[in-house]
């Protein structure tokens, strides 16, 4: 026999073309029968044919992969985009609504809003319809999805509400219905509306799957069009695992490990993100609010991220501050002040058990208060722990601030030496009616918690006590109290509270829809995961901040009150490994991210945290060196891994209904659950590289390392 002229490494180079193909033959020719479950992949055989020298030909099969999902994008068919309206950018911008002309579509609606915030209705018929209502609203997502009208009113009443605002228009089905329709700006086609296809939907008006498919002939003749409109993903996108090349069984052991944190009472519910190369894939919700199991965690619902606060606000912020050049880093804290004087109306002095932290319980403090012959100037601080030992009252004369002589980059580093938190003791003895009220009125108007109002000058005497602090520059100790100041700086330079500039520079603009502060005042109280039975102000937290300074501050504080769910964390982080870029717009340059995410001292960056090189560690052991993130006390991680593109959300009420719960850590269900990821992707720990240090014996040191947990 001749030899063939195709050789056997031929078939490398012709894959390419063949899995283009094998997209496009999918999309037009293969029977979809039913739909399968996300994790499901189904198998697809194809045949080669080569030529030999002699003219002959002989075949060569082989089989390729598909699943249900890729099946569906390349199908997806952008009909008309006149406007480029798709896929929707400037979020911030927009007012979204979504009407759904006959059956329901609740998984299209869902998935629309991982995006954004959309409101939305359903109506069999356009008959009950007045387009002139839909003015409020823009865009309007009209969903197409077996209406009751015929073409000719359907027609007239979307020529009518394009008056009103933008419309774009997503036909489930036969694109028979578009022939009156055609020349509509803004067109989608589905080939039907069974779950994943309305998945991907969604998506793609968003841009978190591509607009891929060109038009084939039979529809261009059909609708008398000459070219479907392309586009590239620009968000996240929701995929299996497969789809990313990890299997969906390699993950299964995330949910083994936080169902042992779950009955072994670590915490009594959790959301675990996970999103790899730009996808997510892996978002579930475990447990329930309480121990009472009265209410299922959804992945709508809201935690109290406590120091997450620190980058996910704080640091965020900073970054924008100091790329407009409106903050140096290596400037003092007091360049944006005009006042950097403090009156020396009371100093309070700190002991310290001498004890690590794992072993210091409420009733160990009491017995050293009594020792210490202290009656009620004693306090628990929740990321670390301290005895008020002694009060000073004196009166005098305006003093210089040291605190405020810092340079930024100390208190960004936790290098300033500063207190570990305010002296915030003599506002946590009682609930006078002097400091509080019950009601809210012209002189109590700080949210402490549900029916609970500080004073307001109090937060005055709150910043003066800042200013008094002595730092011992240089010294590693982990402080809430540095990015407070970080905070009030910004503040300063924006003449704004944090939480508005953030509202409008980043979150809004994102398209982020929990995070925030105070989150009462947005969400129902269904939503929002309770925290700890706090003591001082009498009640279950939930939707307060559980930190008592960052309370004090009226819940929008620069070391925690952030709430959210591990969506709007994982686009935060999505954003930052695309180099500052995400929807379409730019928020950072990459300069500054790998400025403020680079190691600078000890396992800091500036705001963020960094794998140390001690082994043990809230952090996966095979996270790269370039991962940058932090924890929370509450139990929540967030972690972003350029090296591997990995964003890793892990959110918890570990301290419900106590802070002295401790099993989250003892278990180690965070970097347990972070390293099921790496174990997947088949990476090592890094062991080698982070040698366990020798035991610390002082105790300040021990208890600041504990309150980053």
């Amino acid at each position: 026999m001749r030899q063939v002229w195709v050789k056997r490494g031929w078939y490398i180079l012709l894959l390419p073309l063949v899995l283009g193909a094998a997209l496009y033959g999918v999309a037009t020719a293969v029977d979809w029968g039913t739909d399968a479950p996300p994790d499901r992949i189904q198998q697809f055989e194809f045949t080669v044919w080569r030529d030999t020298i002699n003219g002959m030909s002989s075949q060569n099969g082989f089989t390729i992969t598909l699943s249900e999902r890729e099946k569906t994008r390349a199908s997806l068919l952008v009909l008309q985009n006149q406007r480029s309206l798709l896929p929707f950018q400037n979020l911030d911008q927009k007012n979204f609504h979504l009407l759904v002309l006959g059956e329901e579509l609740p998984v299209f609606a869902e998935y629309l809003s991982l995006y954004a915030p959309i409101t939305r209705q359903q109506s069999l018929s356009v008959k009950s319809l007045r387009a002139a209502d839909f003015l409020p609203y823009n865009p309007v997502i009209v969903a197409l999805h077996q209406p009751r009208d015929g073409r000719f009113e359907l027609e007239k009443f979307l020529r009518e509400l394009q008056r009103y605002c933008e419309v774009v228009v997503v036909n489930f089905g036969d694109s028979d219905r578009l022939s009156p329709i055609k020349d509509l700006p803004t067109l989608v086609q589905v080939p039907h509306a069974r779950r994943i296809p309305q998945e991907v939907t969604a998506q793609l008006l968003f841009g978190g799957v591509g607009a891929s498919r060109p038009l084939p002939d039979d529809l261009a003749a059909e609708l008398e069009l000459t070219q479907s409109n392309l586009f590239a993903p620009m968000r996240l996108a929701y995929s299996e695992p497969e789809y990313v090349g990890i299997s969906s069984d390699s993950l299964a052991k995330i949910e083994e490990i936080v169902r042992e944190g779950i009955d072994e009472f670590a915490m009594p519910g959790a959301q675990v993100l996970v999103a790899y190369k730009g996808h997510v894939i892996y978002h579930r919700a475990f447990g329930y609010h309480t121990y009472y199991k009265r209410q299922p965690v959804l992945l709508s619902d809201l935690y109290d991220l406590a120091s997450i606060t620190k980058v996910a606000g704080t640091t965020m912020a900073a970054m924008q501050q100091v790329e407009a050049g409106n903050m140096d880093l290596n400037a003092p804290l007091g360049t944006y002040f005009d006042n950097t004087t403090y009156q020396p109306v009371a100093r309070v002095s700190y002991d310290t058990i001498r004890m690590p932290l794992p072993l210091v319980t409420d009733s160990l403090v009491e017995e050293a208060a009594d020792e210490l012959l202290m009656v009620g100037d004693t306090l628990r601080l929740d990321d670390s722990t301290g005895l008020v030992v002694k009060v000073v009252n004196y009166q005098g004369d305006p003093q210089k601030s040291a605190s405020l002589e810092v340079p930024m980059r100390q208190l960004m580093t936790h290098h300033s030496g500063l207190a570990p938190s305010l002296p915030i003791a003599s506002y946590m003895r009682r609930l006078s009616s002097q400091l509080y009220s019950t009601v809210l009125d012209g002189s109590y108007t700080v949210p402490v918690a549900s029916h609970l109002f500080l004073r307001q000058n109090y937060l005055d005497s709150l910043w003066n006590d800042a200013k008094s602090l002595e730092p011992d520059s240089g010294r590693y100790r982990y402080s809430c109290v540095n990015m407070i100041l970080v905070q009030q700086a910004i503040d300063s330079i924006n003449d704004s509270p944090l939480s508005q500039y953030l509202d409008s520079s980043l979150y809004g603009p994102l398209g982020l829809q929990t995070i925030g502060y105070n989150p009462r005042s947005r969400f129902g109280i269904d939503r929002l995961i309770p925290t700890a039975e706090d003591r001082w102000r009498g009640q279950l937290l939930c939707g307060d901040v559980h930190d008592p300074t960052a309370a004090l501050l009226g819940g929008v504080s620069g070391n925690a009150g952030l709430f959210s769910n591990a969506n709007d964390l994982a686009i935060m982080g999505q954003m930052l490994l695309n180099g500052g870029q995400y929807g379409g717009q730019r928020y950072y340059n990459m300069e500054t991210i790998s400025l403020f995410t680079s190691r600078q001292q000890g396992h800091r960056g500036y705001g963020w945290d960094k794998p140390p090189r001690a082994a043990d560690y809230i952090i996966a052991p095979s996270a790269s060196p370039e991962t940058f993130g932090h924890t929370g006390f509450t139990g929540t991680c967030f972690w972003v891994d350029p090296e591997h593109e990995i964003v890793f959300v892990f959110l918890s009420n570990r301290v419900h209904p106590s802070q002295n719960n401790q099993r989250i850590n003892q278990l180690k269900i965070r970097q347990r659950v972070h390293q099921v990821i790496y174990d997947a992707l088949g990476i090592p720990p890094r062991f080698e590289e982070r040698p366990r240090p020798p035991v610390l014996q002082d105790s300040v040191t021990l208890m600041a390392q504990a309150g980053t947990l």
